[in-house]
């Protein structure tokens, strides 16, 4: 005890220990004086918002609060208690009816095909017997013509024989007049024959070209006409399979698209992000959600960063990009973040989802968000990658600032700065 009081009275102990408090509170100070400091900090996150997109049952793989997911994987969150299938089995209903359709439009192609068929035999049946009726009809004419040709040269003989008895008194001119007029008849008749011969070798030529010019048939017979009507009706009926079989086609497609989105919605299985961690649940394994509903909220480990407010004045000393120093309150090692982001105080609120709230700058205040490194980011269950945590942050101040802080503090030191006031209050007076 007594040399310890020795100790303390002599003079260069109580010198080093003044110059052990001085450079003790001197250390101390120096980070305000090389650094802006932040009056508050804390780390925070954006969130990652999972709704439900329709109404279901949550299941036994929702994830629980507090656990971090490593890889991005998908993760069964949602059966759906009785989805709704109308719409699946109208497309059904209209498929069946497109393809029953279809269907029946074939049949009716192979019975028009066959009876089209028929048509065709018993038309060639019917020309074939028209020609040998025809030509047979040209026969008889051309017969009947010859005969008449010589009967009208016996008339002529006739006549001109009876020209000589006549002449001679042998006979009468009556008798005379009656053989010239037989033999006009039979003139006639030849020339009647003739131009029967002439129609009915037209009527040939027609019919042997398919076109018939008698027993009131126009042009063609019933049979070519019923052939004529088959092939219209065969024309509407192609072009209604074609669209069945299109229509089925597009039907199928929509079907199989329905059966997905059915699918979908049996089981909603969002890709859950990696790096995120679950920063809160709504609701609990096997309750009901609504379409709509938040289920889950994750926050983003990897992308965290330090809210940090500061003076008005430091607006413009502070830039984007700018280097900070972040040590989170309880913890040693400081890590170098960057600036990302200035607001001012009377800047709107920001509408982004976060884990921790921001408060809303205050009068002369600034926000400054400050980018953490992703590094060591896992969490345990229980720390939540370190969000919401208080931290100190610094912010180094360029060289000029350093200077101006010297001179100023070198003038009141000295008391050059009292003179230097004087002197421009004399020189302005």
């Amino acid at each position: 005890m007594v040399f310890a009081e020795r100790l303390i009275r002599k003079r260069f102990v109580r010198l080093a220990l003044a110059v052990l408090l001085i450079g003790t509170a001197g250390w101390a100070f120096l980070p305000y004086v090389t650094h802006r400091v932040a009056a508050s900090a804390f780390v925070n996150s954006e969130l990652v918002r999972v709704s439900a997109p329709f109404a279901g049952r949550l299941t036994n793989a929702l994830p629980r609060q507090g656990d971090f997911i490593d890889n991005t994987r998908s993760v069964n969150l949602i059966e759906a208690l009785s989805p709704d299938r109308r719409h699946l089995f109208e497309l059904q209903l209209q498929y069946a009816l497109a393809n029953k359709t279809g269907e029946l439009a074939q049949q009716h192609l192979t019975e028009i095909a066959s009876l089209d068929a028929e048509l065709a035999k018993r038309i060639d049946t019917y020309r074939h017997a028209i020609v040998n009726l025809i030509s047979h009809e040209g026969m008889e004419a051309e017969a009947e013509r010859a005969g008449c040709i010589e009967e009208l040269k016996h008339r002529d003989d006739v006549g001109l024989r009876m020209d000589t008895l006549t002449e001679s008194g042998l006979a009468s001119e009556i008798r005379s007049s009656d053989a010239h007029a037989t033999a006009r008849a039979a003139s006639t008749r030849c020339a009647v024959a003739a131009a029967r011969g002439d129609r009915i070798k037209a009527e040939l030529e027609a019919a042997q070209n398919g076109v018939f010019l008698r027993n009131g048939i126009s042009d063609v017979p019933y049979s070519q006409q019923q052939r004529e009507n088959l092939m219209l009706r065969r024309q509407e009926l192609q072009t209604q399979a074609l669209q069945e079989s299109a229509r089925s086609t597009q039907l199928a497609a929509d079907i199989a698209a329905e059966r997905d989105r059915i699918a979908q919605l049996d089981n909603y299985r969002p890709a859950l992000p990696g790096g995120h961690v679950v920063w809160s649940t709504t609701a609990s394994p096997g309750s009901a959600v609504i379409e709509g509903q938040t289920i889950l909220d994750l926050a983003d480990c990897e992308h965290r960063f330090v809210a940090v407010d500061l003076p008005e004045r430091d607006f413009e000393q502070i830039k984007m990009g700018d280097v900070a120093a972040v040590r989170l309150v309880g913890g040693n090692e400081w890590r170098e973040g960057r600036v990302r982001q200035i607001r001012g105080s009377a800047a709107r609120a920001d509408d982004r989802l976060f884990a921790a709230q921001i408060p809303s700058p205050g009068p002369a205040t600034i926000t400054v968000e400050v980018s953490l490194p992703p590094d060591d980011v896992r969490s345990d269950g229980t720390n939540f990658c370190g969000i919401g945590r208080l931290a100190e942050v610094r912010f180094p101040r360029p060289f000029f600032d350093m200077a101006k802080f010297a001179k100023v503090g070198w003038h009141w030191l000295t008391g050059t700065r009292n003179a230097e006031t004087a002197s421009n209050a004399a020189s302005g007076g």
